[in-house]
């Protein structure tokens, strides 16, 4: 499963696409945010309006991203989340913890409402 990739000056957008069940998809899903953050990347989409469903492990992975970039002073903010997924991130009360948008345009915007990030 290849997941896309876009980047708009300091942002980088993932585009997760399908079910992460804890295969190799979740796998590639966090080696994807991992791989942003060692490329010291601090500004982090992840658009997932194609994204169908999580498990525990995939959001596992969201959460082992989320604590890098938060720890490193940037942040992940998320993006199209349909009534499945916006269920499952309010239920677990993860909705608290991220930032969500209901576009990728107003992910992006409430990137340059923010402070710079560091550099």
């Amino acid at each position: 499963m290849a997941i896309r990739r876009r980047q708009i000056d300091s942002i980088v957008i993932l585009y997760p696409k399908g079910s992460f069940f804890g295969d190799q998809e979740t796998d590639d899903l966090q080696k994807a945010i991992m791989d942003e953050a060692a490329g010291s990347n601090t500004r982090l989409v992840l658009n997932m309006t194609e994204c169908q469903t999580l498990n525990s492990i995939a959001i596992g992975a969201l959460m082992r991203g989320y604590s890098n970039y938060k720890g490193r002073g940037g942040e992940i903010k998320l993006c199209g989340l349909g009534k499945r997924l916006l269920d499952l991130f309010t239920m677990t009360k993860l909705i608290r913890v991220f930032d969500h948008h209901a576009t990728e345009e107003q992910a992006l915007a409430a990137f340059a409402a923010g402070a710079a990030p560091p550099v």
